[in-house]
């Protein structure tokens, strides 16, 4: 197999020649194999690689740890027309709506997490203060003192809107290519918004931002969505991959997958591209185990 490295970013079509089917992954941390935590613990496979292995697929690889849906549907959409005279498959691991990179340049990922460790210098502090000033102007259209903007709730929509229209385009896009797509979720996507305007643990304002977030008209198109991996509702509660693979985290501090849990991941993807686009049953490899 060929592998197109996560550096590439899918700007150049290196594969051309390949007879083989060609895989692009987009996400975060859960999908890009240079993410320090897998280096550190010694994952030497992650899932991306694993389901193109399995396929016999090359891949083509531009998740990114921190990054948000944009900029994942944005990479993605680069890699197809980048290589549009291959037969692609497309497998996205969504992250959440909080998070944001501006013009997509790789070091200036914004997570607006509150549990976000302290990030090193200089791209770190240098973030860190980005992020409070973009939290103090959206503050400002929500709780200006002398002048009206918005109600939080127009806030949290628009915040969601932006995250699931990629999504939703991104689908779009695909189906109008007949380019195969399966879509998961690594974070709940979702999840968070209240924190951009206050950074707490607030778990009754967040049940009440997900209500308010069924008013968005992408919301409601995702529901559609058949080529969703593991539960079909995207949306439905406990079906991202940080909350269904907590067994499997590296450790109790760094909470992304060990290599069981990777090979959980690929086979569930594997699974459902079977099951959607070749038609066939998939007996659990060998390869998965507890």
């Amino acid at each position: 197999m060929i592998r197109g490295s996560t550096l590439n970013h899918g700007k150049e079509n290196i594969m051309s020649k390949s007879s083989k089917k060609l895989l692009i992954v987009g996400g975060d941390s859960w999908s890009n194999p240079n993410e320090n935590c897998y280096i550190e613990y010694g994952v030497k496979k992650i899932w991306p690689d694993i389901v193109a292995d399995f396929l016999d697929m090359d891949i083509i690889n531009v998740s990114t740890g921190g990054a948000g849906n944009s900029y994942i549907h944005g990479q993605i959409i680069d890699s197809i027309e980048n290589n549009i005279d291959r037969d692609i498959v497309v497998m996205a691991n969504w992250s959440q709506a909080i998070r944001i990179v501006p013009f997509e340049m790789k070091l200036a990922q914004l997570t607006f997490n509150v549990h976000m460790p302290e990030l090193r210098p200089p791209f770190g502090p240098a973030k860190n203060e980005c992020q409070k000033a973009l939290r103090h102007l959206y503050q400002l259209h929500v709780d200006h003192p002398d002048h009206y903007f918005m109600e939080k709730e127009e806030f949290w929509l628009k915040v969601a809107n932006v995250s699931l229209r990629d999504i939703y385009l991104l689908n779009e896009y695909c189906k109008l290519r007949d380019i195969p797509l399966l879509h998961h979720r690594a974070l709940p996507t979702l999840s968070g918004i209240e924190w951009i305007l206050k950074p707490e643990i607030d778990f009754k304002l967040r049940d009440y931002i997900l209500e308010v977030c069924k008013q968005n008209q992408y919301y409601q198109k995702i529901l559609k969505f058949d080529n969703v991996v593991g539960h079909p509702n995207f949306f439905e509660k406990g079906s991202a991959c940080f909350d269904l693979y907590q067994k499997y985290f590296l450790s109790l501090d760094e909470k992304h997958p060990n290599e069981a849990g990777h090979q959980v991941i690929a086979h569930s993807f594997i699974n459902k591209y079977i099951e959607l686009y070749e038609e066939k049953s998939l007996a659990e490899p060998s390869y998965v185990y507890d």
